[in-house]
């Protein structure tokens, strides 16, 4: 004969159906916490050529960061098509922040500048860091009559579009900062595109064209070697490399502020732990002496924005790069 099972009344208390509950619980998976960033070497992608000022602080940071988390940060330079194809390489990664591209400014100018593109520059990437601006520099021949900025517009003013400028090609930061300077003073100056930035700048030491604007990495040899006048830079507080030298700003054109940021980005859909991982190794990095001076070997300044500063700056920076594309009359290309 069977015996009637009993529960204790302190069982009776908590009840039959929780007992169950507690024990389905025991057999459920417990939360497995995240794994820790990184486990495993990261990919540092240069949209840039070789040498060239993004390319060596990203070489530096890289150095840098890998040494913070002790793991390996490779760089790979991908350039081409003004910047598009290390672009297009990180927006096809996964979403993992294994992949960081370590791109310029000319990132915003990519939604007004073409018309078909592999990726979406907004929606594809979330910002992580910013570590150094370029100023653009606006420069004459060491023999121009022209001595200061004034100088130039006052020349415009008197004959438009008989004053000529070089830049390294339509669309480029260099040309987009002297569409804003000629915009901000109302005159018009004839614009002469060149392939590269060297060689807008060499025709401009050897008087071929009046005025040039273009970064501060070729133009310093030029200025060193006593072959051009460096009349403004463009950003809006005086440049660490060229404290002598005075801003557009100060130049009568008020508010004139103008510089192309290096900036780290990473695939949207990142976790945020990660982004946040890479944003605080990143500005830590540049915070350095040492990365200071690297920048001003290259004509750069010390700018740093983490991730959330960046996004927020990020936003006005597309619809600056879109409100310069269409003043510079410039159609969206293939």
């Amino acid at each position: 004969m069977l015996k009637t099972f009993r529960l204790p009344a302190v069982l009776k208390s908590i009840g039959a159906s929780t007992i169950l509950t507690g024990a389905t619980a025991l057999f459920l998976p417990f939360p497995v916490p995240a794994a820790p960033y990184p486990e495993q070497p990261v990919r540092a992608i240069v949209s840039n050529a070789p040498g060239t000022g993004t390319d060596i602080t990203a070489r530096f940071l890289a150095n840098q960061i890998a040494k913070k988390w002790g793991a390996p940060v490779v760089v790979e330079n991908k350039a081409g098509a003004g910047g598009t194809l290390g672009t297009d390489f990180v927006a096809k990664a996964a979403p993992d922040g294994y992949s960081i591209l370590f791109t310029t400014g000319a990132h915003f100018s990519f939604p007004a500048l073409y018309e078909k593109l592999t990726f979406d520059a907004k929606a594809d990437f979330v910002p992580v860091a910013s570590v150094a601006s370029a100023p653009i520099v606006m420069f004459v021949p060491a023999d121009s009559p022209f001595k200061t900025v004034q100088d130039v517009i006052n020349a415009s003013i008197k004959a438009p579009n008989d004053i000529s400028y070089a830049s390294p090609g339509a669309g480029t930061s260099s040309h987009l900062a002297a569409v804003m300077m000629t915009n901000q003073a109302g005159i018009q100056m004839l614009h002469v595109p060149y392939k590269s930035a060297s060689l807008a700048a060499l025709e401009v030491a050897s008087g071929q064209v009046q005025v040039g604007f273009n970064g501060t990495g070729v133009a310093m040899p030029l200025l060193h070697a006593g072959k051009i006048r460096i009349l403004a830079v463009s950003s809006i507080k005086r440049s660490a490399t060229l404290p002598q030298v005075p801003t557009l700003d100060e130049s009568g054109l008020k508010g004139y502020d103008f510089v192309t940021p290096i900036l780290a980005l990473v695939r949207s859909g990142t976790p945020q732990p990660t982004i946040d991982a890479i944003g605080a190794a990143l500005t830590e990095a540049a915070a350095q002496p040492e990365f200071k001076d690297l920048c001003q070997a290259q004509g750069l300044d010390v700018a740093i924005q983490g991730p959330a500063e960046l996004k927020a700056s990020a936003a006005k920076e597309f619809d600056k790069a879109k409100r310069l594309v269409d003043l510079a009359g410039l159609k969206a290309r293939d």
